[in-house]
This record gives C-alpha cells, sequence and structure tokens, in this order.
C-alpha cells in the first residue's frame, strides 16, 4: 500500500537533557535561538517559501522550546531540592544515591533472609500436620482396639457365668420347646480355669493398649502446642514483612528512583541546548542553500539491469500466454510501457488487449521486486486482465492466450498471494486449479456475497 505523504504520520523525537547544563545557560540559548536572520529556510527539501511562512516556521520552533522548557521547570527545581539535601548531609548527589541504594540492598537481604526463614517455618507446619494426622489415626485404632477387647472379656465373663451356673444347677433332660433329649456334659473346673485365664489375657493386653493410647495423646498434644507456636511465628514474619521491611524498602527505592529521575534532568539540558544548536545551524545553513528546481526522475534509479530483465520476462511470459509475436516484443525506456514490433500496445493489438497486455507488465514488474527489491511485495492484485479482450474462437486449449495468461497466475501464487477481480462472464472456458480460491459477488443480499465489502449495501437494496 502506497500512503500519500501528508498522510505519514512524523515520529516525536525524545529529548533527554544532560546534567552540567545550568538554567542560565539554557536561558541564553533561547535567547539566540530568538535571533534569526530573515532570509533563511527551514527545510532544503522546500523549495519556495514566503516570509510569512518563514516567520511561522520560526514561531513553531520557539514555541516547542518553550514547551520544553515549561514541562522540565519542576523536574529542575525538585533536583535543586535533593542537591540541597545532599549538600547539607556533607555528601555529594552521587554518593547519596550510592549510601541509599546500600540501604536499599541490606533491606533486601533482611527480606530475603525473613522470607528464608518463614519458609523454613511453613515446611516444619507441613511436617508437624502430618505428623498430627498419623497420630491421629494411631490414637483412633488404639481406641477401636479397646472398643474390641472390652466387648471380648465381656462375652468371656458371660460365658463364664453361665458355666458356673451350671455347675450348681442341672441341665434339664430334655427340650422345653421341641421335647427333644439334650446331651450336655457339666463344665469342668478345668474349662472354668480356662476361660477365666483368658479373660484376664485379653484384661491385661486392653492395659497396655490404654497405655500406648496415653501415651500417643500426650504425643499428640505436644504436636499440636508446638504447631501453634509455628504458625504463630509464621504471622509474625508476614506482619514484620509487611508493616516493617517492604513499606521501608518501598519507600527507599522511590527515593532511590526519585533521584535517579532528578539526576537524568541534567541529560536532557544538555540535549535540549543541542537541540537549540542543531535548529540554529538549520535556519543558518538553509539560508545559504542554493534553489535546486531539478525534477526528481525515478526511472534514471533503476539499475543498469532493470530494462533488459523486464525484456525478458515479458517475452517469456506471453510465450507462455501462447501470444503470436512474443519475440518482438520490448520495454520501452521512453513510454515505461511495452511496445510490440516497436507499437504500442493500443497502436498494435487494439484496445481490447492493453488489459491483457497491462496485466503481463505488471507480473514482469512484479517479479523484478520480488528479485531484486529489499523488501519483496509477496502478493499482486490484478484488475479485470480480460477487459475487452476477445481472441476469438481458438479450439486447443493449449493455444489460447487467456487460458496460458491464467495458467501462469496460477504458477505464480504456488509461493505468493495473486488476487484478480474479474467478471464471471469472462472467465467462460478457463481451467481453474483446484487450489483457487473463488469469492463471487452476488449483489444479493440473500445469496452469497452481496460485494467487496461486507455488510455495505446499494442503498436502493437497503430496503
Amino acid at each position: 500500500m502506497i500512503v500519500p505523504e501528508d498522510q505519514i504520520g512524523r515520529a516525536r523525537p525524545s529529548i533527554l537533557f544532560p546534567k552540567s547544563t545550568s538554567l542560565a545557560t539554557l536561558t541564553q540559548s533561547l535567547s539566540s535561538l530568538l535571533v534569526l536572520v530573515q532570509d533563511e529556510k527551514i527545510d532544503n527539501s522546500i523549495q519556495t517559501e514566503s516570509a510569512s511562512e518563514r516567520h511561522a516556521r520560526r514561531k513553531a520552533v520557539e514555541q516547542f522550546i518553550h514547551q520544553q522548557l515549561d514541562d522540565i521547570e519542576p523536574r529542575i527545581r525538585h533536583l535543586e531540592e535533593m542537591r540541597h539535601i545532599a549538600t547539607n548531609e556533607g555528601k555529594t548527589i552521587h554518593t547519596y544515591l550510592e549510601d541509599l541504594h546500600k540501604k536499599a540492598l541490606h533491606v533486601e537481604q533482611q527480606r530475603q533472609t525473613l522470607l528464608n526463614r518463614d519458609a523454613h517455618t511453613i515446611s516444619h507446619i507441613s511436617q508437624l500436620n502430618q505428623q498430627y494426622e498419623h497420630l491421629e489415626v494411631l490414637i483412633r485404632q488404639r481406641k477401636v482396639l479397646i472398643s474390641q477387647y472390652e466387648s471380648d472379656a465381656a462375652r468371656l465373663d458371660l460365658q463364664l457365668q453361665a458355666m458356673k451356673h451350671a455347675r450348681t444347677h442341672a441341665y434339664p433332660a430334655t427340650c422345653q420347646f421341641c421335647h427333644s433329649p439334650i446331651h450336655m456334659s457339666v463344665p469342668t473346673e478345668q474349662d472354668i480355669l480356662i476361660v477365666s485365664t483368658e479373660i484376664e489375657h485379653i484384661h491385661r493386653i486392653q492395659a497396655d493398649v490404654e497405655t500406648d493410647l496415653a501415651i500417643l495423646v500426650d504425643k499428640a498434644d505436644e504436636v499440636q502446642q508446638e504447631l501453634h507456636l509455628e504458625k504463630q511465628q509464621h504471622r509474625q514474619n508476614m506482619h514484620s514483612l509487611k508493616s516493617d521491611i517492604q513499606p521501608t524498602a518501598q519507600h527507599m527505592q522511590q527515593d532511590i528512583e526519585q533521584i535517579a529521575h532528578a539526576e537524568q534532568l541534567h541529560a536532557e539540558y544538555a540535549e535540549l541546548i543541542a537541540l537549540h544548536a542543531r535548529f540554529n545551524k538549520a535556519l543558518d545553513d538553509a539560508g545559504q542553500a542554493t534553489q535546486n528546481d531539478e525534477k526528481y526522475k525515478p526511472r534514471e534509479c533503476f539499475q543498469s539491469d532493470f530494462w533488459y530483465s523486464m525484456n525478458n520476462t515479458i517475452r517469456s511470459i506471453l510465450q507462455q500466454c501462447h501470444f503470436q509475436g512474443a519475440d518482438t516484443a520490448d520495454f520501452s525506456r521512453s513510454s515505461f510501457d511495452v511496445e510490440i514490433a516497436g507499437y504500442s500496445k493500443a497502436d498494435e493489438q487494439g484496445k481490447g488487449y492493453c488489459a491483457f497486455l497491462n496485466s503481463v507488465v505488471m507480473l514482469a514488474f512484479h517479479d523484478y521486486l520480488n528479485e531484486q527489491s529489499k523488501h519483496t511485495p509477496g502478493w499482486l492484485l490484478i484488475d479485470t486482465p480480460l477487459h475487452g479482450f476477445d481472441e476469438g474462437i481458438r479450439p486447443l486449449e493449449d493455444s489460447s492466450m487467456k487460458v496460458g495468461l491464467f495458467s501462469y497466475l496460477a504458477k505464480q501464487a504456488v509461493s505468493q498471494q495473486i488476487i484478480i477481480i474479474e467478471n464471471t462472464n469472462h472467465m467462460a472456458g478457463i481451467p481453474l486449479d483446484d487450489n483457487i480460491n473463488i469469492v463471487e459477488f452476488s449483489k444479493d443480499k440473500h445469496n452469497g456475497r452481496y460485494g467487496y465489502l461486507d455488510g455495505i449495501y446499494d442503498v436502493s437494496d437497503e430496503s
């Protein structure tokens, strides 16, 4: 895309001012800027300029400089205040800035140490949580085991009481429900002794488990207390970080940035002075510049191989398009256009061939740019290459010029984008490859794409 010169945005220069220039020097430079020669020019590229226009340019330069001064004055005052503070402390601005930087590094080291210590605390808290959870599991297991032992002892005790009762009260000979005979021997003293021994064994094991449970409960209490202390330490660390270290570090960093910013004003001062000098030199040199009315001739800027390349490429394209007389085609230096046997395309071939040959010229020029230019276009747009073109009836597809043209375009589109705008009634008989994307403008809001711009319709079709 070619952008008109009046639409090209101009980059605004960044102004930086060095550190050794005083306000008095700047004022003196501004005064020298106001003493301008009446007959000078600002830009050598401007050939004619009235006195009023030159005066307006000088005023614009002066206004720009004054605006820069207005912007920089508050920062200059801040710089002087910081210098005054440094002077009262017996330091220069550089040593003052250096001390602040060292203090900031010390505070940062304190912050990092606290963070490292807190990371260890958090890791210990995690270990204590895991240990406490494990102890809770063991305590629940011991309680369940004690409950089972109590149930077993109660069951055996009931069995023991039944055996003792059977020693003093004989079993009935028949069942009271089914009246069948019952054959049951009376428990012996040995049987009673075995059950009693088992009950005592269960009580001993239960006592050991209860002792172990008490130890686990005490250990869990200790872990919970230690966990509480570690969490309290973590909260203290975060409080110290947020209320003490971070505000101090931020405040000192702000001081460093402010001082560094103020120190930069010196560099900005020197740059402004240099800018004044450049303006004055431009005004002085422009007054002595000689007028140059020579017109710019872009054709003289092409390399020596341009004409040779255009001739060969045009002939090659025309041969691939089955154009008779392709060998007589040349690219004229005078008309900067293709000629057939020394005649212009309109005179030799008729106006119907103009669009066709124009497309060939554009393809050749596009090929040259892709080969020689530092920035290759990479795409090409051709508008109605078959406009008014009539080659008559050619039964053989390999002898049709329009088929040859579109075949050449398809080959070029392999490595770049080729956009062709053409009426569909001109495309009859032209075979199209599968990789060609066809977009048809129907001018019908309800059928396909209406036009080139989506959502833009003819006024008469908007209802």
